[in-house]
């Protein structure tokens, strides 16, 4: 027992082994005094420590000042770089990385590094995943400048394009930009419309009673003959002033014989009468209040005895803390006392013009003629919050001819954007034309546009070009017939690239749309995928239309139908059509009312046909025409699991084979001993001058045989960092490479010799 090792110096496991400075001054910098092993604070001598003033020379805690001059010149922007820190790369790492996000694009569009371009994309894009991508594995800073420039984009009003500078701007990134997407265009104020509104609008303005009662009414005009025109003017715009256009029930009248000093006092009588009409309804809406006032003094309630205050009670609990309730932030506040209601209502009924919902100048995107996508939605302002209003979501032609100017110039453009907006086939022409000739497209979406029947003829319009598009995606639109009718021509027009994706779900499709669709569908080499969820039509209308195109219909491979409700019967006869296409590799029936059963059969199905499209030789009978072979053929075959486990041992034994074999110990030559021999004056090699020469030939023989030797056999490279000198170590601790050089160098620096 008293062999056994005494650990009561040791603190309990389950406390805190380091304590907290008590002193303010030092738990503001605490940082400063943390441990830097963790395994000192075991020690016998370190126990009762709670200050580790060791701690400054951790080369990761403390900065040196060097480091801390970087750090100020990159919060100073990308103009105030020295020519010290452009030549050393630790330095510009840290300069980097202490390079703010928000820098304006005009100071860092001509930096270059990844990782400072990483740190902007992903606290400027609302793509979560992009956290996943590696610093190499995407194009961030190309995706940086976009956003930053986006930005820019979004914070400009929409009467003010400032052109020359954001030309500028974009001449200087138009090369590295290659996706692009604008969603919170500035919109055009309220108070504009509201000024045009009231403009246009003839009826009396909105006045209230406690305006009225404000109103000062001007003391009636002398009745002399001698007063000037001037007078008159300014009595005339004290009555303007009020803001009430007085309408006279009699026509003024005047014979070309009457005195003018006679027209100038009929005049004035007329404008005292209307003096006096105003103080007698200002006096009787004075009476009115008097009246209420006395009213509401009746009705008033006592005043309730002053009730005794009570203690505080003692908090027992969370539950019993008594909250405060919030205070008043001023939304129930009418500063102008005006009716709310009567003004909200007015508001309701006013009809924003879509010709005057105009934004910015959207020609700009011709200037990133590398686009390689584009996506625009006018969503309004970023940061709406209750001033959300559906006049955030209209543009005008205006906006559509502008942008159509752009989209001539991006040959490149592969992928367009145009969702959460309102189309229709005006604005839908221009964009149409432009995008018929761009001929690199290969996707346009349209989803959310609340497109109606009238745009058909123009998506035909899109789809009638030499190179046929890929995916055009509909979505969440109200198409009719007319555009099913459009659509189904274009696709029948001969194309050597084939229309894969076709998204028609949730639009207005009856009956008549759905059969003229599938009609012209039939028999061609367009959809591979097909959406049709959620649109209106009859079950057993759209269950016969859809095996039959299911049965009809080779390249069909995907089909998603959510949402149509079909009954149990209907059910297994689109199970029935299912099974008789050993191609479908997908089918998405959410919704459609149908049991567990026919779901599972339906599963099953999709299934088996994934299973023929990986195993191709199932259905090859030229090869196997008896069914003995096909399985003499499967017994070859292994699981892809273990084929990949299989071929790369080949290929390890394989490198193994051909593995270069290496000397594991390096060549010992040892060098015989100098002996020194006296000198004398005879010199016996002289009288035996053969046996000299022939010594002299077999040591140099020898010599270069041992050269020979040294090079034939290659020696491994031994890394030793202890047996460098002061020079080379100074020599060589600047140069980039891990960040812990230089601390695994000073911690060995006792030990180079």
């Amino acid at each position: 027992m008293d062999e056994e090792e005494d650990t009561d110096y040791l603190p309990p496991w389950n406390t805190n082994t380091l304590g907290v400075p008590n002193d303010p001054a030092l738990i503001a910098v605490y940082e400063l005094y943390k441990s830097p092993i963790h395994a000192n604070r075991l020690l016998l001598t370190e126990r009762k420590r709670v200050t580790f003033a060791e701690a400054l020379n951790g080369p990761s805690s403390v900065p040196t000042l060097a480091d801390l001059c970087v750090r100020q010149l990159a919060k100073r922007g990308t103009a105030h770089m020295t020519a010290d820190v452009l030549e050393n790369p630790l330095k510009m790492r840290i300069y980097y990385d202490s390079l703010d996000v928000d820098t304006p694009l005009r100071e860092c569009y001509s930096v270059q590094d990844q990782s400072f371009w990483r740190r902007v994309v992903l606290a400027k894009s609302t793509d979560k995943c992009l956290a996943m991508k590696g610093l190499n594995g995407y194009d961030w800073r190309g995706k940086g400048l976009s956003l930053k420039y986006v930005e820019l984009v979004e914070a400009c009003p929409a009467a003010i394009w400032p052109e020359r500078e954001m030309t500028r701007l974009a001449l200087l990134i138009r090369d590295d930009v290659r996706y692009m997407d604008i969603r919170h265009l500035q919109s055009q104020s309220e108070f504009k419309f509201r000024k045009a509104g009231l403009d246009d609008d003839n009826t009396d303005p909105i006045i209230s009673s406690e305006e009225t009662q404000g109103m000062d009414i001007s003391s009636d005009e002398p009745d002399t003959l001698d007063e000037a025109e001037g007078e008159e003017e300014e009595e005339d715009d004290n009555i303007e002033d009020v803001g009430i256009t007085f309408t006279f029930d009699k026509p003024v009248t005047a014979n070309k014989g009457d005195d003018p000093h006679i027209e100038q006092k009929r005049l004035r009588h007329e404008r005292n009468a209307e003096r006096q009409r105003l103080r007698d309804i200002k006096e009787a809406q004075r009476e009115a209040r008097k009246a209420r006032q006395a009213t509401s003094l009746v009705n008033q309630k006592p005043e309730e005895p002053r009730r005794k205050r009570r203690r505080k009670q003692r908090i027992t609990g969370a539950f019993d803390i008594r909250v405060d309730p919030e205070p008043d932030d001023g939304d129930d506040k009418v500063m102008d006392k005006r009716n709310k209601q009567r003004y909200l209502d007015h508001l309701k009924k006013f009809e924003y013009p879509e010709e005057d919902c105009s934004h910015i100048d959207l020609s700009f995107v011709g200037h990133f003629d590398n686009l390689i996508s584009l996506t625009l939605e006018f969503l309004g302002p970023a940061e709406l919050g209750r001033d959300y209003h559906k006049r955030h979501l209209l543009f005008s032609v205006r906006d559509m001819v502008h942008l159509a100017r752009g989209l001539v110039y991006l040959e490149q453009l592969q992928i367009f954007r145009l969702r959460n907006s309102h189309l229709d086939h005006l604005k839908l022409y221009s964009l149409c034309r432009v995008l018929r000739s761009l001929p690199a497209l290969e996707v346009v979406d349209f989803g959310y546009d609340q497109m109606t029947d009238d745009c058909g003829p123009l998506l035909g319009l899109l789809l009638d070009r030499p190179r046929m598009l890929s995916s055009l995606e509909l979505e969440f639109n109200r198409l009719d017939t007319r555009a099913m009718l459009a659509i189904g021509e274009a696709l029948n027009r001969p194309s050597q690239v084939k229309l894969q994706y076709l998204g028609l779900g949730h639009n207005n499709l009856g009956p008549e749309a759905l059969t003229v669709l599938l009609t012209h569908l039939k028999g061609t080499e367009h959809v591979q995928e097909l959406d049709v969820s959620g649109i209106k039509v009859n079950g057993r209308y759209f269950t016969n239309e859809i095996t039959e195109l299911i049965r009809h219909h080779e390249p069909l491979r995907r089909l998603k139908m959510v949402a149509v409700p079909l009954s149990a019967n209907l059910g297994r006869q689109l199970i029935c059509s299912l099974n008789a296409n050993t191609k479908i590799t997908h089918i998405d029936c959410r919704g459609c009312d149908l049991d567990l059963e026919l779901e599972l059969e339906a599963d099953i199905i999709v299934r088996r046909n994934i299973f023929l499209s990986e195993n191709s030789f199932v259905l090859d009978t030229e090869k196997f025409p008896e069914t003995h072979d096909l399985l003499e053929h499967a017994k070859t075959l292994h699981h892809p699991i273990m084929e990949k486990v299989v071929n790369a041992s080949e290929r390890r034994e394989e490198c193994f084979r051909h593995y270069p074999r290496w000397s594991q110990t390096p060549l010992r030559i040892e060098t015989p001993l100098e002996v020194q021999e006296e000198e004398s004056d005879y010199n016996i090699w002289e009288a035996m001058g053969v046996i000299q020469n022939r010594l002299t030939t077999q040591s140099t023989q020898q010599d270069t045989a041992v050269k020979h030797s040294l090079s034939s056999v290659s020696v491994p490279h031994i890394y030793d960092p202890n047996s460098f000198d002061l020079e080379e170590f100074r020599q060589h601790v600047y140069l980039p490479g891990p960040g812990n050089r230089y601390s695994y160098f000073q911690k060995h620096r006792n030990s180079i010799k």
